[in-house]
């Protein structure tokens, strides 16, 4: 077959988003991927699309909670301590991050991306014949004490800078809005910007099958090499080779070992998570909307037919690791005390790695030393709600457009030039 005009490493949502991208103004475009659904950061995600997705993990409320999570003792962060010392950069940089002046300064760079999110969500789901999926419903931040809203008052604050719009519910309020919560929670933040998409996984599968309707090459296989010749690119996987004169890496966690051997060393991590399905009570009320209980640090997402999916907190552990379930089990026996659960109906929960810069932000723009190379990952837990936006800002570098949002803050070097600390 003919050698394309751009290949795109990774099948997630930002991979699958700029490959349609790409094809859509008029390139032959090539995706290279393992193929392997579930393995997807994408698949496993809570389905929240907000425009107040703005807030980077490392910000100033980590300090008083620092000895907690060292210890383990905070069931939203769960650390290896061996693993730690692989990624000493990232952690000192991380923490580097963790003040109120670089939290503001992530916070307006990315609204411009989080506020385009949506629109690119449906522009998306009209192509793929999954607008039934979307659902403008909101989703929720639960406090259990009023010290705990009182503690959240920064970030509500930054939000209504940003005029992000949502409404503060007392406990009454909260269980009109959500019969079906049980527990009493003393506050909740509802952002009403904000859309749920049920059952990701599914958007993912209805992306690959337009993908390949639209003439687009899907290559399954890990890439194994990725090297610039004098007519543009040649990448290696699996099943063997392709070339082309662009190359866009869309990654997620892999990203950084793809490109090292080019020379690019990123300050780099993979979060871990966990979820698993558990069926509603069936004198339950249905969960109308995601909600995020912050005294558990674990989230509870609607996926339909009398389902909801418990999500866990955050993991740094290596990405081959071994699964460990405590944290699940411990947000599972939390989410039994918000809502009437029944069983779980997965054998196994489900684990993936997000990708993790420093800062918070994702990587979206040129590789600063070589032509024709596109870099479009880290982007933590906003992947699948910024996933189509950033596939068209992929597709506006590859063809030469004006990127359609500011990509300074976003820029690759950013991470290869560390300040001192």
């Amino acid at each position: 077959m003919p050698d394309p005009d751009i290949v795109v490493v990774g099948g997630g949502m930002v991979g699958l988003a700029s490959a349609l991208a790409l094809g859509e103004r008029g390139l032959a475009v090539a995706l290279v991927d393992p193929g392997e659904a579930r393995a997807r950061t994408s698949y496993g995600n809570a389905g929240v699309l907000s425009r107040g997705s703005i807030f980077p993990m490392a910000g100033p409320a980590l300090w008083p909670k620092l000895p907690a999570y060292l210890r383990n003792a905070d069931s939203a962060l769960r650390l290896n301590h061996a693993h730690l010392v692989r990624v000493v950069p990232w952690g000192l940089h991380f923490l580097a991050a963790a003040r109120e002046s670089r939290w503001r300064r992530a916070a307006a760079a990315l609204v411009p991306l989080t506020t385009a999110a949506y629109p690119a969500h449906e522009r998306l789901a009209e192509r793929a014949g999954t607008r039934a999926r979307l659902h403008r419903s909101g989703w929720l931040k639960l406090y259990r004490t009023e010290t705990a809203f009182a503690g959240a008052a920064l970030e509500r604050a930054i939000l209504a800078e940003h005029g992000v719009a949502l409404e503060i519910l007392d406990g009454a309020a909260l269980r009109d809005r959500e019969p079906a919560l049980v527990r009493p929670y003393a506050r909740a933040m509802l952002l009403t910007e904000t859309a749920a998409l049920s059952e990701p996984g599914a958007l993912i599968e209805a992306c690959e099958r337009l993908f390949s309707q639209t003439g687009g090459r899907y290559l399954r296989g890990a890439v194994t090499g990725l090297a610039p010749e004098a007519e543009g690119w040649r990448v290696a996987y699996a099943g063997g080779a392709v070339r082309a004169r662009q190359v866009v890496v869309a990654a997620g966690a892999a990203s950084a070992e793809i490109l090292r051997p080019l020379g690019y060393r990123f300050a780099f991590a993979a979060e871990r998570g966990y979820h698993r399905h558990y069926a509603l009570h069936p004198d339950s009320p249905p969960l109308t909307r995601p909600v995020l209980d912050t005294g558990a640090g674990s989230i509870i997402a609607p996926m339909g037919e009398g389902r909801v999916r418990v999500l866990s907190g955050v993991e740094l552990n290596a990405r081959g690791a071994a699964p460990d379930h405590r944290q699940i089990e411990a947000a599972a026996r939390e989410a039994a005390g918000t809502l009437r659960l029944g069983g779980p109906l997965d054998n196994q929960p489900w684990m993936g790695s997000r990708p993790s810069t420093p800062d918070g932000m994702p990587v979206i723009g040129r590789a600063p030393r070589h032509a024709g190379l596109i870099l479009a990952f880290g982007h933590g837990h906003i992947g699948l709600s910024t996933g189509p936006i950033t596939g068209e800002l992929v597709a506006d570098l590859a063809t030469g457009a004006e990127p359609a949002l500011p990509l300074a803050p976003f820029a690759p070097d950013r991470l290869l030039r560390w300040p001192r600390l």
